[in-house]
């Protein structure tokens, strides 16, 4: 991409996101990655960092697939299949940091125009010089790098003659891989970096035409950056799917899930706070964003104590392959609708197609029922928090009204469950026994709309 490529928000909205929210890093490190673009070698630069991320989120507890049991006993808990992991990821990353390494970067730069310009960017060293001297260049960081994973992996091997890996050892394991991340000072740059030019920016006219219809700039930005987050995440599993069709070692891709777990929660955050108080969002908009807010953390959650539970210790291959490719499937789905749902809410009449060709009927009919669902869900809950006496003639007709348009999508084993919380409101002879209805069906609501996601047809993959 020139360099001196420059858009008005109104022409490319994603531009302009990914120009705000790139963090200033040094002159050195973007030169390096362009020529490591040039070189052909960026998507391998890209699953390295994932995959470092990836690492650094599995460290953290809380995006560990454990049961409710396992995390009340931590500390007797033997975390011997969650470091074979890790080191499994680690080996990963040796293997595409040496590729990276190894990669043609053209004319290396000298200390002293180094130096210089950091002191004309940041007016005072920020690093001693000593650490300078040790890595001029972002080549010397992922050398580095090498070192440090390859220290890790040696001091986990030297490990498995202990019985008992407990969780203190694993805590300290994570923080010696963050220190020695922090030490390779173009490689925690790199990390640092939300989205980036040259892995994100999202080239596709149709969306962008339905950006320019926003008027209000900030709405329009937050919106941009809605999506930069879920097409970031299409590309994470991506990773995964290629680990699925390429049949390589598929545990490592825990921490690939660790990672959409801690950014698909800070998305929902983003969105609630970006859009559901913004007045200028519009109801549309606002509604949309609340569903996909709710589906992002559901779903992210379900995957991690549903479908990837106590796959760490599993030693048959067959279940690891269904589990890592069902929760691949539902978290594709979540982020697909998620793109078409925000899409659809600024422009109704948005083609499918443009964005998910080989899935785009399927897709479409059942965002449909998702939504329609959620509205029902919504409207009962603001019947719930009105402090006036229920109406139920007005609820049934609610309900009648879904069943009329919507009811025939949802799946035949649905059909009877949903009748018994219908009749149940209708024979309902007190104001406390209908709101105690309309609880229990709100959460069968709920339950629907991430049963949706879990269809087959969504785990069908698309033709290759």
């Amino acid at each position: 991409m020139p360099a001196d490529l420059k858009s008005s928000t109104g022409q490319n909205s994603f531009l302009d996101a990914l120009h705000s929210e790139i963090i200033t890093g040094s002159e050195s490190l973007a030169f390096w990655i362009k020529q490591i673009q040039a070189q052909g070698a960026i998507e391998g630069l890209f699953n390295l960092e994932t995959r470092l991320k990836g690492i650094r989120s599995f460290f953290n507890i809380d995006h560990l697939a454990l049961s409710e049991d396992e995390r009340s006993g931590l500390i007797t808990r033997n975390f011997a299949s969650e470091i074979a992991i890790v080191r499994q990821a680690i080996q990963t990353c040796e293997a595409l940091a040496c590729i990276v390494v190894k990669t043609d970067t053209g004319d290396k730069f000298e200390f002293e125009e180094f130096l210089e310009t950091q002191m004309r960017r940041d007016r005072m060293l920020d690093f001693s010089v000593s650490r300078m001297l040790e890595q001029r260049t972002p080549r010397d960081s992922v050398s580095q790098l090498l070192v440090s994973l390859n220290d890790l992996r040696i001091t986990i091997d030297a490990l498995k003659t202990q019985s008992e890996l407990n969780y203190q050892l694993f805590v300290s394991l994570g923080r010696f891989f963050n220190h020695e991340i922090k030490n390779c000072r173009y490689i925690d740059m790199l990390m640092s970096q939300r989205f980036r030019l040259q892995y994100d920016l999202i080239d596709n006219k149709a969306l962008t035409g339905v950006m320019r219809r926003i008027s209000d700039e900030t709405v329009r930005r937050n919106l941009a950056l809605a999506l930069l987050y879920l097409y970031r995440f299409l590309k994470y599993l991506k990773l995964v799917s290629a680990d699925l069709d390429s049949d390589r070692p598929l545990k490592q891709n825990l921490v690939i899930f660790a990672l959409l777990h801690e950014e698909m929660g800070n998305l929902s955050d983003f969105l609630r706070s970006r859009f559901l108080k913004n007045q200028e969002a519009g109801d549309p908009l606002k509604n949309a964003a609340e569903l996909i807010s709710y589906s992002l953390k559901m779903e992210a959650q379900r995957v991690l104590n549903r479908e990837l539970i106590f796959i760490a210790r599993e030693m048959d291959p067959m279940p690891v392959y269904a589990k890592i490719e069902n929760g691949h499937g539902l978290l594709r789905n979540c982020c697909q609708s998620g793109i078409l749902t925000l899409i659809q809410s600024i422009d109704k009449n948005f083609d499918a197609t443009t964005l998910f060709p080989s899935r785009a009927e399927k897709l479409v009919a059942a965002e449909k029922l998702r939504r329609d669902l959620w509205d029902l869900r919504q409207w009962l809950t603001e019947v719930l928090g009105n402090k006036e006496e229920l109406d139920s003639n007005k609820i049934l007709e609610r309900i009648a009204s879904f069943k009329e348009i919507s009811l025939r999508t949802l799946m035949y084993r649905d059909w009877a469950e949903f009748e018994s919380f219908s009749d149940a409101i209708a024979v309902s002879s007190s104001f406390i026994e209908i709101r105690t209805h309309i609880r229990k069906f709100v959460s069968f609501l709920e339950t629907l709309i991430q049963e949706v996601s879990k269809r087959s047809v969504f785990q069908e993959k698309p033709p290759q």
